[in-house]
């Protein structure tokens, strides 16, 4: 079994009889089963004076279009540095997917997340290893952009989460309204699981009842309950 942020690529939906040394189950090919709603946010340090960005407004930025908060309604001049994650990042992948219509971002261009090593690098931006290590940056660098699961940052110090189209992260309000970064969380299994096993027995506990209450203890919006039926089931 397998846990991925959203659904597995186009081209990979098959896996190996026996990979893991067990049998397939029933049926080929792997079989996702959608558990939860996890949100994502945007942070930025303390002190930038901005409150709320819009989709397009990212866009710009991580294109490298706009490199000053004032360019984007700050009433004074701080250049814009990104804090980002590794390719193999799922936060990462999400805010591509999700926020930058397929785009990437842009190329590192920095070592200490301060100062640009790549002279011709439009914007300073650097990448870190963990998402601890990304709101630690945000908090310390001024003028820092960055973004983590929203369950990670109940409790932080110099840092902010920013709205997006005006909406808010809020788990609350993820079945609700159409705040964009979030993703659905899927358990993949090859094939349909005996239903006598220990994989059936997991996603039975994790997809109803009191499993469901575990789910949103660790932050997420599980899928089997109204307000999250409206996402989970949206993505058909």
């Amino acid at each position: 079994m397998a846990l991925s942020d959203g659904p597995a690529p186009e081209g990979q939906e098959t896996g190996d009889a026996g990979q893991d040394g067990g049998e397939a189950g029933e049926g080929g090919g792997l079989a996702g089963t959608r558990l939860a709603v996890s949100v994502f946010t945007l942070l930025a340090h303390a002190d930038v004076p901005v409150r709320n960005l819009t989709l397009a407004d990212l866009r710009r930025i991580y294109a490298g279009e706009v490199t000053d908060w004032r360019e984007v309604g700050a009433d004074r001049s701080l250049p814009i540095v990104l804090v980002g994650r590794g390719a193999a990042s799922g936060t990462r992948d999400v805010l591509q997917r999700r926020l930058l219509d397929g785009a990437f971002e842009p190329p590192a261009s920095s070592r200490d997340c301060s100062r640009k090593d790549n002279p011709k690098a439009s914007v300073i931006r650097c990448e870190l290893d963990t998402t601890d290590q990304v709101i630690a940056t945000v908090a310390r660098v001024p003028g820092a952009l960055g973004y983590s699961e929203l369950r990670t940052t109940s409790t932080l110090e110099g840092v902010r989460r920013l709205s997006l189209d005006g909406r808010r992260p809020s788990l609350d309000g993820a079945g609700h309204d159409a705040y964009p970064y979030r993703e659905i969380e899927y358990a993949y299994t090859y094939g349909r699981p005996p239903a006598d096993s220990l994989a059936a027995g997991f996603l039975a506990f994790a997809t109803r009842g009191p499993g469901q209450d575990v789910v949103r203890t660790h932050g997420h919006l599980p899928c089997g309950t109204p307000e999250g039926l409206r996402v989970c089931g949206a993505a058909d």
